[in-house]
């Protein structure tokens, strides 16, 4: 008896391994694959703006992180006496100027430097509901600042596309993986955040369709029509509980990793699980030659692959 459906997902063309440098922006999903993929130890870079949900507002980023081009003071708003962006996560504002600015515009150069050894991004789109702000237009974010300040409405397809060919160039000579993040934004209206993911979901077909350069994994169906099921999210239910995420996991690994790959991935996690467990005794002779044997498979594989460093893991067996 079959309980559930199965979300087809073909072997990518797209191969990530673990020396590639791989950029991830957009909501909070991405920080969900990102976080799996530094435990990992993937080369990664995580929402160089903060989370950002519309895809205006990413295109704007990815821009910006390409041609690198730095954030001025004049660009900065000050609301209730914290300085910030509307480019930018909360988390860069600041009650001083030139430490917001330094944030921002570090955060900046961080993110160029690694998309220039890039191959691959991934953009994870959230909303198609967007929020405009007098001459500023689409804001990444809000910050608190009262809502009847802003104009919300809901972005077309062909706005979306539009925005895309402004940027096709830019992105010309990257894989560009798009996913739907399966959050639901119920504070729009669960008829308003269905007519928002029906929009993302129709202008990334189009745009994948388009673009030989541009693929699509399909997160929001794994949770939405495979899971299919409030267990599935956390207490507030919007967002995916982290054994979904897990399942997410799973099978963004099979879709993107060979099986040389997913062996290594094996291996770290031994690893990582060996330095976070918690002896009853941490002085006994036991426990002290399960630490020597755990850095010497550290050891092992550095120096198999030179890209895997394990300070932290050492760090955490050494510590006791």
């Amino acid at each position: 008896m079959k309980l559930s459906t199965t979300v087809s997902i073909p072997k990518s063309d797209v191969a990530i391994k673990h020396q590639s440098s791989i950029l991830l922006i957009g909501s909070c999903f991405s920080q969900n694959i990102g976080k799996k993929l530094i435990e990992n130890k993937f080369n990664v870079n995580i929402n160089p703006n903060g989370i950002i949900f519309n895809p205006i507002s990413v295109l704007k980023a990815l821009q910006r992180i390409i041609k690198n081009k730095p954030y001025t003071e004049k660009e900065l708003l000050q609301h209730n006496k914290k300085w910030l962006s509307f480019d930018y996560h909360s988390s860069f504002s600041s009650f001083n100027k030139e430490e917001c600015l330094n944030q921002i515009n570090n955060s900046l150069e961080c993110a160029h430097q690694h998309i220039n050894k890039s191959k691959t991004i991934f953009i994870t789109l959230g909303s198609a509901w967007v929020y405009e702000y007098e001459d500023f237009g689409i804001v990444a974010n809000c910050h608190k600042i009262p809502n009847k300040q802003f104009n919300k409405r809901l972005l077309s397809v062909k706005e979306i596309l539009t925005a895309f060919k402004t940027i096709k160039e830019q992105l010309k000579d990257f894989d560009i993986v798009f996913t739907v993040s399966p959050v639901r934004h119920a504070k729009d209206g669960l008829h308003e955040n269905n007519l928002s993911k029906s929009t993302l979901l129709l202008a990334i077909n189009n745009l994948v369709e388009q673009n030989s350069n541009y693929h699509y994994f399909p997160a929001y169906e794994i949770v939405i029509d495979e899971l299919r099921d409030y267990r599935f999210y956390k207490d507030d239910l919007v967002h995916p509980t982290d054994l979904a995420v897990n399942y997410v996991w799973e099978k963004f690994s099979d879709c993107y990793f060979d099986n040389t790959t997913q062996d290594l991935n094996s291996e770290i996690q031994k690893i990582k699980t060996a330095a976070n467990h918690k002896p009853f005794n941490f002085n006994s002779e036991e426990h002290q030659q399960f630490i020597a044997k755990q850095i010497q498979q550290m050891e092992s594989l550095s120096n198999d692959y030179s890209f895997l460093n394990f300070d932290e893991e050492k760090t955490q067996l050494d510590s006791e």
